[in-house]
């Protein structure tokens, strides 16, 4: 029986035999959270989520502090973000040189 919705090709994979830490690092963090570059993706992206709910608790906790507080780091991560896209360089730490 076909299925109703075609799958899509699995990415590129690599069964690493090494520890999951080592694993994740040699493979880079990003890379294996969201593209599955090894069988650790899934413990990957349980870490990547846990550093973003880390960064959203801030700014709130900042926010209940005082609002500008909030307001400044809601900045800071964006400038860091607009960074990031321009120049790639905490991409640079998490992603392994290929």
């Amino acid at each position: 029986m076909a299925d109703r919705i075609p799958r899509r090709q699995a990415p590129e994979f690599r069964d690493s035999d090494e520890g999951m830490i080592s694993s994740i690092l040699d493979d880079g963090f990003l890379r294996v959270a969201l593209d599955d570059a090894n069988q650790y993706g899934p413990h990957a992206m349980i870490l990547l989520l846990g550093i973003v709910s880390i960064m959203t608790g801030l700014v709130l906790f900042l926010g209940m502090i005082d609002p500008k507080l909030s307001a400044g780091a809601t900045i800071l991560l964006i400038i860091l973000i607009a960074l990031e896209v321009r120049f790639k360089v905490i991409r640079g730490m998490f992603y392994s040189a290929e």
